[in-house]
């Protein structure tokens, strides 16, 4: 009789402390959705703050107008080819100094921003804008991403009228004379 005692006093005290670590996992489950929710409350106050917008206007960083620019110089040629595309690849990775996955991840959201955004002179205009107003911006960064946009314009041969008509868009509207 003492051993089923002894045996059932085991037992619950088994039983209270499986619930009481089931208790504990369940409050740390609800403190890791508190802390992811807060780690996500920047993303997701930028994205409130966009709402609203769609394409052009969500941009806010200039290595993504940049990227537009380059996709639109070489767009005008037609349909971007492979080279034109590994020739923005490998400009951002040089000037930007980002690795090949975070360079065609740039790519593809600079593609999906800009397809709605209008003509190309429209678009080339509106990104020069943004890019020149940035803070921070020198003359160098304006040089340089001409040289970009040169390198680009030059990926599948001489640049095209339409790619020249770009090309002064954006050096008329930073004062650069070529």
């Amino acid at each position: 009789m003492q051993f089923i005692v002894a045996l059932l006093g085991f037992l619950g005290f088994i039983a209270i402390w499986y619930w009481r670590i089931k208790a504990l996992q369940e409050v740390a489950k609800d403190g890791r959705k508190i802390a992811e929710t807060v780690g996500n409350l920047p993303r997701k106050m930028r994205f409130k703050n966009k709402t609203g917008k769609g394409g052009l206007d969500v941009v806010d960083d200039p290595r993504e107008a940049a990227t537009i620019l380059m996709l639109e110089i070489a767009q005008a040629r037609g349909t971007l080819t492979e080279r034109q595309e590994a020739a923005v690849r490998g400009e951002i990775m040089h000037h930007f100094e980002f690795g090949e996955g975070d360079a065609n991840e740039l790519i593809g959201q600079a593609g999906w921003l800009s397809r709605n955004g209008g003509a190309s002179h429209v678009v080339m205009s509106k990104m020069t804008d943004f890019i020149r107003n940035s803070p921070g911006m020198t003359s160098k960064e304006l040089v340089d991403l001409d040289g970009m946009l040169v390198t680009v314009s030059e990926a599948e041969g001489n640049p095209t009228e339409s790619q020249l008509d770009l090309l002064t868009i954006y050096r008329d509207k930073t004062g650069l004379r070529v």
